[in-house]
């Protein structure tokens, strides 16, 4: 019984045109907000000084763990090698739950697990202009 409302359910909302948030949709400033509580401790959005994690300033439409400077994992780089360049998709499947998009990242950060705010935190990352 249960299982047929579940699709029930599935039908309605694939129906609707429901779709999470996509990166047009997010907010920079929140963004920006969201990067200084939980990103900043291990990321630059200035220059191209790399800390624990690498420098992402530019990061958007930058080839996918190409940070000069930074010393990858095996696993970034195959990540890297398959999708190419960071783009909505890569950015927002990454920060909602980075483990498990590239099994063996070294980013110890869970992810944001709703989509408002990792659109969000996209858009502001998508508005960071490349280092001189």
């Amino acid at each position: 019984m249960k299982l047929k409302y579940f699709f029930a359910i599935a039908v309605v909302v694939a129906l609707s045109g429901f779709s999470a948030p996509a990166v047009a949709d997010g907010d920079a400033k929140r963004g920006e907000a969201l990067f200084k509580r939980v990103c900043r401790a291990c990321h630059t959005v200035e220059g191209d000084q790399n800390r624990v994690g690498p420098y992402l300033a530019g990061v958007w439409e930058r080839p996918i763990a190409s940070a000069k400077g930074y010393h990858y994992t095996k696993a970034m780089r195959a990540y890297g090698d398959e999708l190419g360049k960071w783009n909505e998709a890569a950015m927002e499947a990454f920060l909602m739950n980075p483990r498990k998009t590239v099994k063996g990242t070294r980013m110890a950060y869970a992810g944001i697990r709703e989509p408002g705010p990792a659109s969000d935190l996209a858009a502001y990352l998508k508005s960071l202009p490349t280092p001189e």
